[in-house]
């Protein structure tokens, strides 16, 4: 029986050799008749409407949904925009007019976007989720049935061979002679919403791989939450605004530019909450900018609902974002469960960003981006805070100084000359006598001197702390260290596309600033992202390291090889890391020689699993290996998966070929694309 039920969707699926021959034509038509895209510019018109069924507490703490948990249960708004395509997959999108009753200050269901701008004949559809029915490396996950209908028409009908919110359903009409897409009809899955997508593709070359018009029904259950959502969009549109409109909330500019008229249920939306429609003259859109004006309202300011409940209580959840010709900032949400993770080794964490820039000029602008974070574990708060000026973007040239304090760091000296003269540290072990704050400065130059080499020139400070200094005094050990030391770090990657290598040489120069500490320490690394099909990657890291010219007392600080308290999630630090590593290793060895292995991938082996296994996005296998001084090789084997709610990794580790331990890890990546 289950063997029928395998088997059964590839016969009604069959393929044929007529089939064959017109899916490879789709296929092949980006390559043999899509041209011009770089530096496309188009007029864009997108309306939306949100209707709250059913909605409770929790929709105030899911990002960018604050705007729409208050009173109101019907909320619609319009946006006219210019958009830049640097290539098909990369769209930089200017909003010039935006009008409707959501909040100025929030956005809601930012996914439903993304579904706006389909791109057909890529690995995926929107950016990089979803993987397309309509590009070779993707065929084999979808059955396909080709019906002629004349007209040199044909409609394929697509269906996964495996339900996996990864993969969509539906049916296209084609050009029977070229393979061009006219229009396709969608139904999937995209974090947290089912959609049906309706989308209608250009008919003007070269554009005729981007959408003319997209329709977009979905709906968003969770948590006894019912949000229905309707997008819709024209592109190409031949009404061409003011550069210098950024965001205008102007209803008569829109009455006066909106391609498509209002429906019965939008008008009585714009009626109930928003100014009443005006008409503007007819060479309004010859007026300057700067006379361009909102539309007066009637509604009267009150402090808490328009300020501490639209305003601060938004951004306690949503996060706060500004934006202007010259400068912009962005504070992530202050509560979030995206940003706590756990692993065995390091317990829970908590981080949090933010992200400043001011711009001089188009080549020149300042920027500031800390990282916050705490470890419940270690109970220590950590931070970095690059302040960094651009002065060549084209080069990546670049002044930067940076402040902050890393994990707690061991002097590997303590004990030894602790050992040499008691003999032994009995009772001494678990009082940390070797553990020391680490607080720094760095001062930093980066100029990419060729296309192939980047050259950085830094100095850094550093000050370490003894965290228990009346241990350090009673056994006459200093309490404070200072380190003073230039270095150099060349950044080469020899062909587009290729592995990187980083070198980096450093030089602890003792007697300058107070520093007592002088070393040598030089390091190589190697990292190599290798695309494969289907949204596929292979992450190879290789790296050593070494210690020369050290004095009696010194820290072992690697740069490429080194402790994470606060780790983040899928994409920011489970590639290239040891996760079960005792953190005293980091510091312990003169040498150490490394290889991290992982193989990313979708649809994998867990993806098979019924019930559990259609939520599965993305896998993972892990190897790594490590030699260090005075010790055996060490490795890492592991496992991990990622969804919509979490990512979760499962390791064991092995000390030459004994088993050591397992272990996990866990982050939450509820609403992280969001």
């Amino acid at each position: 029986m289950l063997g029928v039920m395998f088997f059964t969707p590839g016969i009604l699926f069959a393929r044929n050799p007529v089939d064959s021959v017109l899916i490879n034509r789709v296929f092949d038509y980006r390559r043999n008749y899509a041209h011009g895209i770089k530096g496309h510019q188009q007029n864009a018109y997108l309306k939306y409407s949100f209707i709250s069924d059913r909605r409770n507490f929790t929709l105030f703490v899911i990002p960018h949904m604050y705007s729409i948990a208050q009173d109101e249960k019907a909320y619609f708004g319009e946006s006219y925009c210019r958009m830049t395509y640097k290539n098909a997959e990369d769209i930089v999108l200017h909003r010039q007019v935006s009008v409707g009753n959501i909040s100025h200050y929030g956005k809601a269901l930012p996914t439903a976007t993304e579904l706006m701008t389909p791109n057909l004949y890529n690995v995926c559809l929107f950016k990089r989720h979803i993987l397309s029915p309509f590009n070779r490396s993707n065929e084999r996950f979808y059955h396909y049935r080709v019906t002629i209908i004349g007209n040199g028409m044909a409609v394929i009908a697509f269906k996964p061979k495996n339900n996996n919110t990864q993969l969509v359903s539906g049916q296209a009409y084609v050009r029977y002679e070229t393979g061009r897409i006219t229009t396709v009809e969608i139904e999937g899955e995209y974090d947290m919403l089912d959609f049906k997508l309706f989308i209608e593709q250009s008919d003007t070359d070269p554009q005729t791989i981007l959408p003319k018009h997209c329709q977009l029904d979905a709906r968003f259950d969770f948590m006894g939450n019912h949000i229905r959502a309707k997008f819709e969009a024209l592109y190409d549109l031949p009404t061409k605004l003011p550069d210098s409109l950024n965001s205008v909330r102007d209803m008569s500019l829109m009455d006066s530019i909106r391609p498509l008229p209002l429906e019965e249920e939008e008008k009585a939306i714009y009626a109930e909450y928003c100014p009443p429609p005006s008409t503007l003259p007819s060479d309004t859109l010859l007026t300057p900018p700067s006379s361009i004006t909102p539309s007066p309202s009637t509604h009267k300011f009150n402090f808490w609902t328009d300020f501490m409940w639209d305003v601060i209580g938004d951004h306690v959840f949503n996060g706060i974002g500004m934006r202007s010709q010259t400068a912009s900032f962005k504070l992530s949400p202050l509560l979030n469960p995206q940003y706590f993770s756990y692993s065995k080794r390091h317990g829970l964490s908590y981080k949090m960003k933010i992200g400043a820039q001011y711009n001089f000029s188009e080549h020149r602008y300042l920027t500031l981006n800390p990282k916050l974070g705490y470890n419940f574990k270690y109970r220590q708060f950590y931070f970095t805070a690059p302040l960094r000026m651009t002065y060549n973007p084209k080069r990546n040239g670049y002044a930067e100084v940076e402040i902050g304090n890393g994990n707690r760091i061991t002097n590997s000296s303590v004990l030894e000359t602790i050992i040499d003269e008691r003999g032994d540290t009995t009772g001494l072990n678990d009082q940390g006598l070797d553990l020391f704050t680490d607080n720094y400065i760095t001062v930093k130059n980066n100029v990419e001197a060729f296309d192939w080499l980047e050259i950085m020139t830094s100095f850094s400070y550093h000050h370490r702390k003894a965290i228990n200094p009346e241990y350090m005094i009673a056994m006459k050990r200093p309490t404070h260290f200072r380190s003073f030391s230039p270095v150099l770090t060349l950044k080469i990657t020899p062909w587009h596309d290729g592995p990187t290598f980083t070198f980096d040489y450093e030089r602890g120069i003792e007697n300058f600033f107070k520093s007592n500490i002088g070393y040598e320490r030089w390091e190589m690394d190697g990292v190599w992202k290798i695309p494969m099909r289907s949204l596929s990657l292979l992450n190879v890291r290789i790296g050593a390291g070494f210690y020369t010219a050290k004095k009696s007392s010194y820290f072992v600080d690697y740069a490429n090889f080194r402790d994470n308290n606060v780790p983040g999630g899928w994409e920011d630090d489970w590639t290239g890391q040891f996760q079960l590593l005792n953190s005293s290793w980091y510091n312990a060895s003169d040498y150490y020689v490394r290889t991290n292995l992982s193989y990313d991938t979708p649809l994998f082996l867990s993806t098979w699993l019924p019930l559990v296994g259609r939520y599965i996005e993305n896998e993972r296998i892990y190897f790594s290996a490590l030699l260090l001084d005075h010790t055996r090789p060490y490795y890492e084997v592991g496992y991990g998966l990622t969804n919509r709610y979490f990512s979760a990794g499962v390791f064991a580790s092995f000390l030459n070929s004994k088993f050591q331990e397992c272990g996990t890890k866990i982050s939450f990546e509820l609403f992280r694309k969001w």
